[in-house]
């Protein structure tokens, strides 16, 4: 617009030079006719008229050098403004950039931290589990043996005792049978009935201690299958009671785990509060 007013400054400087060097020249035309002093005159105006239409026009250009010249530097401080908006935001966008990866970054290795010392606890429990697991099975293996090994024991002791009891009443059968032999040795008949009733007593012995045997042996079997009755369930309830306290230990350690997830966003969302170069990118 500057440019344009100048131009027009111009043009008019130009026109009214022109009105002046017309005037000047019908002057000089009418100064002609009277005198010459008057052509002089007229010829010195037309020397002033054309000396004010140069300088017009050297203000003219030198104008439209200035407002060029102006306009120039105006563009280039207006690029070079621009260039220093973009290097900034594009430094501000880089460090938001990095920032966010920093926490992404940290984020995920807090995450993988928890996942691996979930895992650790998850293999102890199973560890020290199936080691309680085998430690009650073999407590309950080794009560039930050692309760039919003593089970065993007592049958043999109890056998041994039948027999020495069947065995001393044999004696004393064949004993009773001898002086009932070497009373009665004269008669036949004496002798028959002694060794009939020697044979009625031997065999009743033996039928007596063949029924304690068979009852010891009830007996014994019947504990022994108390006693591994007795162990199968003491290892059940071993079983259940080590199941129940590792459901319990699995589920306080899910609990956890998962409050140990949860805690690294907070932990993430704090260590970006303090004051940096690019607080004002500061992540939430």
């Amino acid at each position: 617009m500057l440019l344009a007013g100048a131009v027009g400054a111009v043009d008019a400087t130009g026109a009214a030079a022109g009105v002046a060097g017309l005037a000047a020249a019908g002057f000089a035309a009418a100064g002609l006719a009277t005198a010459g002093f008057a052509a002089g005159f007229a010829a010195a105006g037309l020397a002033a008229g054309l000396a004010a239409g140069l300088a017009a026009a050297g203000l003219a250009a030198g104008l439209a050098a200035g407002l060029a010249a102006a306009g120039l530097a105006a563009g280039l401080a207006a690029g070079f403004a621009a260039a220093v908006l973009a290097a900034g935001l594009a430094a501000g966008f880089a460090a938001a950039g990095l920032a966010a990866g920093l926490a992404a970054g940290f984020a995920a290795a807090v995450l993988a931290a928890g996942l691996a010392a979930g895992f650790a606890a998850a293999v102890l429990a199973a560890g020290l589990a199936a080691g309680f697991a085998a430690a009650v099975l073999a407590a309950g293996l080794a009560a039930g043996f050692a309760a039919a090994v003593l089970a065993a024991g007592f049958a043999a002791g109890f056998a041994a005792a039948v027999l020495a009891a069947g065995l001393a009443a044999g004696f004393a059968a064949a004993v009773l049978a001898t002086g009932l032999a070497a009373g009665f040795a004269a008669a036949v008949l004496a002798t028959g009935l002694a060794a009939g009733f020697a044979a009625a007593v031997l065999a009743t012995g033996l039928a007596a201690g063949f029924a304690a045997a068979v009852l010891a042996t009830g007996f014994a079997a019947g504990f022994a299958a108390a006693v591994l009755a007795a162990g199968f369930a003491a290892a059940l309830t071993g079983a259940l009671a080590a199941t129940a306290l590792l459901a319990g230990f699995f589920a306080e350690l899910a609990a956890t785990t998962f409050a140990g997830v949860r805690a690294p966003s907070t932990l993430a969302t704090a260590s970006f509060t303090r004051p940096t170069p690019w607080a004002s990118f500061r992540l939430s």
